[in-house]
């Protein structure tokens, strides 16, 4: 049995939690965090990681959006540490990112570029364009998740529009040629 203040889950409760967690939340987690590192074996590492510390806090949420916001949190926490231990700087092939991408989803070229632009960004600027664009998360929400003010979200998000804008410029103007 798993007691975690009044609220009581037996061993299969906490093991099929456990399953749907990783389930529902690996390719969304995978792909975050792909974008922030760069390298398949560092986010298999952070996944890993994020559901291990999730195993010890199972059942703590107050509702699914709550349990969400607090792995991407937890994984961007890890992802941020890895870099700063790491400091990775590996060439990934566009191809590859197309399998981390939104299920069911058609993505051309340019759009893959996209993402790599975006993932090429510092963690400060990529975390932000991630939670706030890709998942859909508020400035608040943003905010509360990686642990910043309101105001300094605005702020990445501006600089991480005014560098995509530059780079991204640059490759369509490329591609015309």
């Amino acid at each position: 049995m798993h007691v975690l203040g009044d609220f009581v889950m037996n061993k299969d409760e906490l093991k099929r939690d456990i399953e749907e967690t990783i389930e529902n939340y690996s390719r969304l987690l995978y792909r975050t965090c792909f974008m922030m590192l760069r390298n398949k074996q560092d986010v298999e590492d952070v996944m890993q990681e994020t559901f291990l510390k999730y195993m010890s806090s199972a059942g703590l949420f107050e509702s699914e959006n709550h349990k969400k916001a607090w792995l991407l949190k937890v994984s961007q926490n890890k992802c941020k540490d890895m870099l700063r231990f790491h400091k990775v700087h590996s060439y990934v092939q566009l191809e590859e990112l197309e399998d981390f991408l939104p299920a069911n989803e058609h993505v051309d070229r340019n759009e893959i570029e996209n993402f790599f632009e975006i993932s090429k960004l510092d963690y400060k600027y990529k975390s932000v364009v991630m939670l706030y664009y890709i998942e859909g998360y508020s400035v608040g929400e943003t905010a509360v998740i990686l642990g910043i003010s309101n105001s300094a979200v605005k702020m990445r998000l501006k600089r991480a529009r005014d560098f995509l804008k530059v780079a991204l410029d640059d490759f369509y103007k490329e591609e015309v040629l």
